[in-house]
């Protein structure tokens, strides 16, 4: 079994015969709480959309995306997903040379690739709890890139580099005259520290965000880019039309507005983040990073004769995901990601780990 992403349910479902319903996925970072509890019933009200064409510039979405943000609607484009983002850019920007902080997740790089674009990477540390030291990148950047990838909270991480911190480095980029595109797939959880207000001051950053992990509905699919007009425009003419159905663009207008929700999603995250953390970090043999996302990075110890392959399969058998990190540019079969969920199911998860790494 091999897989760029987590969340593959299904075909683990079918390669151990375990029912759906009783695996536990912790290899997505999707919202625990669930999807918003107005969600179905504005599906099923606007469910007679479907026998009409989508609105290609999914209008009533934009604005209320623009209100939730305080950003003007000329500001945003959406997609079917940030993903779909991660190929349109390469291929309207057309960029020769790009440069991805990494540990980073896998599409960066394979938008680039069907560009042609070279891509070179810029390391964080596991010595340095994989921080970003942003004047060595703002040097970095000096050898000559036409765009910077850097996600933040960074995937798999969770490490946050503050707004100031960030601020730095895409002044440092516009200087240089590359293209900045920041990934916030995770900063729900850290609104304060978005940039997604210095699109009004900096014409070369490009930020990107998903309703799927926050908002709990990745099998809807929705993401949208925050940038200057021009650059929303030369997006627009390129791409195809028609990639957000009329039912995601009816429903994801009305629970961006749901505060009751977002307010328990950061009640609940936190605490149990915290929690989940200090219980690996009691289990030989593994270390849990902090995190300022839904998720943990935990590195098993070479002295354990266990790597994150043979640990991802042997709890794949037992119903369990986990999110193997070892195709992660610079990191290794050391390392896997687990979601925050349910209290619960992170017991399950702890007792399952402590039977396998003592």
């Amino acid at each position: 079994m091999k897989r760029d992403h987590g969340g593959n349910v299904r075909e683990i479902s079918r390669i151990y015969g375990i029912d759906e319903d009783r695996i536990i996925d912790f290899s997505a970072s999707i919202n625990p709480v669930g999807y918003p509890p107005g969600l179905q019933e504005a599906i099923i009200k606007d469910f007679n959309s479907v026998l009409n064409y989508p609105d290609i510039d999914s209008f009533d979405l934009v604005s209320g995306i623009a209100e939730y943000h305080g950003i003007d609607k000329d500001y945003i484009l959406v997609g079917n997903g940030s993903t779909e983002f991660m190929y349109w850019i390469p291929m309207v920007f057309k960029p020769k040379n790009a440069l991805i902080v990494t540990p980073a997740f896998s599409e960066y790089e394979k938008g680039l690739a069907i560009s042609g674009t070279e891509v070179s990477y810029f390391q964080a540390d596991e010595e340095n709890d994989f921080t970003v030291d942003i004047d060595r990148l703002c040097n970095r950047m000096k050898e000559g890139f036409d765009i910077v990838y850097f996600c933040n909270p960074a995937n798999p991480t969770g490490v946050l580099t503050l707004k100031n911190e960030l601020c730095r480095f895409i002044a440092c980029a516009g200087e240089i005259g590359i293209l900045a595109v920041i990934d916030e797939a995770f900063i729900d959880f850290m609104e304060d520290e978005s940039v997604k207000k210095e699109i009004l001051v900096f014409p070369n950053l490009i930020v990107l965000r998903s309703m799927t992990k926050f908002f709990g509905i990745p099998g809807l699919r929705l993401g949208y880019l925050m940038a200057d007009p021009s650059c929303i425009v030369k997006i627009r003419e390129k791409r195809i039309p028609w990639t957000v159905s009329s039912l995601v663009q009816g429903a994801a207008s009305k629970v961006l507005f749901d505060k009751d929700y977002i307010r328990k999603t950061r009640e609940y995250i936190l605490p149990e983040r915290d929690f989940l953390r200090n219980a690996l970090n009691k289990i030989p043999g593994l270390r849990a990073f902090e995190s300022a996302a839904n998720f943990l990075l935990v590195s098993i110890d070479n002295k354990t004769g266990v790597n994150s392959t043979k640990l991802r399969d042997r709890l794949a058998a037992e119903g369990i995901l986990i999110r193997d990190c070892s195709n992660f540019q610079g990191l290794g079969d050391r390392y896997f990601r687990v979601a925050v969920k349910r209290h619960k199911q992170n017991m399950t998860l702890i007792e399952k780990l402590k039977h396998i790494m003592e």
